[in-house]
């Protein structure tokens, strides 16, 4: 089953991205999404509608999975939101809650009806965009059943790619 990467907003995420999907790629077809302003240079004022309507062509009608990272994580719950009986499993990480703009935490309320055995979370100890203890109290809040996994490290890098894999 194919893979789709959703990377962070900034434009250095599109390594993170492509190392993650050097090691999925051996046992999962993946592609990662670039996200359009990488090479614009600038952000179109509706640049989430546009890469998810980007994204929903991709899919077709073909199941997929989504390894998503920071504001990728928004993304892929609005893709959820229009595709939810293509969308198998989902890895969120990075979960930005310190920068939500008001109104995107409930685009994660779709979490309520998606299996929770089906999804799962990495968020890094003292992730300066959202700590695991402050992800762990929104996404619990919405659904105490998705598993969220607390990693050490004190940033917003996700090196998890064996993981990832594993879980896929």
């Amino acid at each position: 089953m194919q893979t789709i990467i959703l990377p962070g907003f900034s434009s250095k995420n599109k390594s993170w991205a492509e190392e993650i999907k050097d090691v999925l790629a051996l046992t999962n077809p993946t592609t990662v999404v670039n996200w359009t302003h990488w090479e614009t240079g600038e952000t179109a004022p509706d640049w989430m509608n546009q890469e998810i309507n980007k994204i929903i062509d991709l899919i077709q009608d073909k199941p997929v999975n989504l390894l998503a990272k920071s504001i990728g994580t928004l993304i892929a719950m609005m893709v959820l939101e229009k595709k939810p009986a293509l969308i198998n499993k989902i890895i969120l990480c990075g979960i930005p809650v310190l920068d939500f703009h008001s109104g995107d935490e409930k685009q994660y309320k779709i979490l309520k009806t998606f299996p929770s055995d089906k999804i799962i979370c990495f968020q890094n100890e003292s992730d300066n965009h959202g700590s695991y203890y402050e992800v762990e109290k929104f996404l619990h809040s919405i659904n105490p059943a998705i598993k969220i996994i607390s990693k050490p490290r004190s940033d917003h890098e996700y090196p998890y790619a064996e993981e990832f894999s594993d879980l896929l």
